[in-house]
């Protein structure tokens, strides 16, 4: 089970509270697909580091199971080492074989020689098609996406496309994502944060239908002013 019960998250500026989640509950089976509907700036990043549990709440409890992965995440790799040497070393953190995840990375990534240089050296567009790479070849229960299910050019992102399909047939998609339409291709499930809070909805057209219609404004100042202050050392 993954998701929030009764969660509260803001950040300060300029002195007023601008809030990403305000008392909101969500629960996603494992193996779900549900698509997460976020305007920009309103929090998809924290969203998704909190289910990941590289970020907490100021109230509430995150719902985080067994297995997640961050779909493409390349916030890990040490520039210093090279492409084989980071893929090993996710291998550990993911327990699975070093040699055959870097094997099947090297081919997916398309990087060449590059796969065994610096990952210093690598552009953005390269370091990208190697995190996909990573999180399509480690075994997951479920993936967590922050607005990107591909990388690259449009081979690669054909090819990524093509390998996540493959990969949801046995396990689950968390899809945070300020861009509606690739969700309807690989979610089954809609929400739409509004005012803090998720909503859900009845199908992919009403899903677009409110998201379209929200402000994209923070909650008002009568929901800031209820916001309390957390201790959280």
């Amino acid at each position: 089970m993954w998701g929030f019960v009764d969660c509260t998250r803001y950040y300060m500026s300029a002195g007023r509270a601008n809030v990403v989640l305000f008392n909101a509950s969500l629960r996603v089976e494992t193996h779900e697909k549900v698509a997460l509907l976020v305007r920009p700036g309103q929090g998809k990043s924290t969203i998704i580091r909190m289910l990941a549990g590289l970020d907490r709440p100021d109230q509430g409890t995150v719902l985080r199971d067994a297995g997640g992965w961050p779909l493409g995440y390349s916030g890990g790799f040490h520039g210093e080492m090279s492409g084989d040497a980071n893929i090993r070393n996710f291998a550990e953190l993911a327990d699975v074989d070093p040699l055959d995840l870097s094997a099947f990375c090297y081919d997916f990534s398309e990087l060449g020689e590059l796969y065994h240089q610096p990952v210093k050296l690598y552009s953005s567009t390269m370091k990208a098609r190697l995190a996909m790479a990573a999180s399509l070849g480690i075994p997951v229960r479920t993936y967590l996406a922050d607005d990107k299910l591909a990388a690259g050019d449009g081979h690669f992102r054909a090819k990524c496309m093509a390998a996540l399909a493959e990969r949801l047939s046995d396990c689950g998609l968390i899809f945070v994502t300020s861009n509606a339409r690739p969700a309807k291709e690989v979610c089954d499930s809609f929400y739409v944060l509004s005012g803090g809070e998720f909503i859900r909805c009845d199908d992919f057209e009403h899903a677009t239908d409110l998201f379209a219609s929200t402000s994209g404004q923070e909650p008002d100042e009568a929901v800031d002013a209820d916001i309390p202050t957390f201790d959280l050392a």
